[in-house]
């Protein structure tokens, strides 16, 4: 690793590590729209999440993002220190009070070894295509405990109708003279794929609220009042390609019928330590 040094930006920017890195530009694109357009944690998962983080004070959320989790454990009483390649990201969860940012990548965290009570991360593991060295990266840096959320759809892919539907939004979005970048390539690691790294101490499970099935109308109502991801294409162009979509396209209201639930894995971070 590069050797670092801390530098705060200014008043208006998180505290960050400077060395040569790439800002991450997808989720710089999207964090103004970031929170509006997905669920906050639950009270089930954020009491779940304390509880197999109890006797820990410093808590390392590796890709803190907005901060989600982040504030919501600080107002449980947690010591958060939050790492992420996103300065957009890391600006909304400054916002929510938390202070200790570092602009940093969790597969090559800028800590020393178990210099924190514990390292959680939530919607990591699909940008990863092998999760053995970062969850081995999270068992260096804490003295205690992992945990990792893994939601329910990792399980489950999406649906053809709905892949088809973001391509054709893709073509239509370059026909009105917006193309779009190139989405990130996501994977899906299951349960069986983290428990072959190391034996979970634990697994919790959490049930969401009860699934909605969404009629066709109504998810493509709720589509055109938000914007696509961030991605810069204009409200009113947005607004004419779900038009156009919703022209072409139909769902089967059970199409998403599948629970919402989400589940904590957790680790005694010396059993991840050298897990490369």
């Amino acid at each position: 690793m590069p050797p670092v040094t801390g530098h705060p930006e200014d008043d208006k920017s998180p505290r960050v590590l400077s060395w040569d890195m790439h800002g991450d530009v997808e989720f710089d694109r999207i964090a103004p729209v970031y929170d509006e357009t997905r669920r906050p944690p639950s009270s089930a998962e954020l009491q779940t999440l304390s509880d197999l983080l109890v006797g820990c004070r410093t808590v390392l959320d590796a890709g803190v993002g907005t901060g989600r989790f982040a504030g919501p454990l600080r107002a449980r009483g947690f010591e958060i220190v939050g790492v992420d390649l996103s300065l957009g990201m890391m600006r909304r969860a400054r916002d929510k009070g938390i202070s200790t940012l570092v602009r940093g990548d969790v597969q090559h965290l800028p800590f020393s070894n178990e210099s924190v009570d514990a390292a959680f991360m939530a919607h990591v593991l699909q940008f990863i295509a092998d999760p053995r060295p970062l969850l081995g990266e999270l068992g260096r840096v804490a003295r205690h405990q992992v945990v990792v959320q893994l939601p329910a759809w990792f399980e489950r892919p999406p649906s053809s109708a709905w892949r088809e539907v973001r391509e054709r939004y893709r073509e239509l979005a370059a026909e009105l003279g917006y193309p779009l970048p190139e989405r990130g390539k996501r994977y899906r690691h299951t349960l069986d794929d983290l428990s072959s790294v190391a034996t979970p101490r634990a697994v919790r499970v959490v049930s969401g609220p009860p699934p909605t099935a969404l009629t066709t109308d109504e998810r493509f109502a709720w589509w055109a009042k938000h914007s696509f991801g961030g991605t810069g294409v204009p409200p009113e162009v947005h607004a004419e390609i779900v038009r156009r979509l919703r022209g072409e396209h139909s769902f089967d209201p059970s199409d998403r019928r599948w629970p919402r639930e989400s589940r904590f894995v957790a680790w005694d971070s010396k059993e991840l330590r050298g897990r490369a």
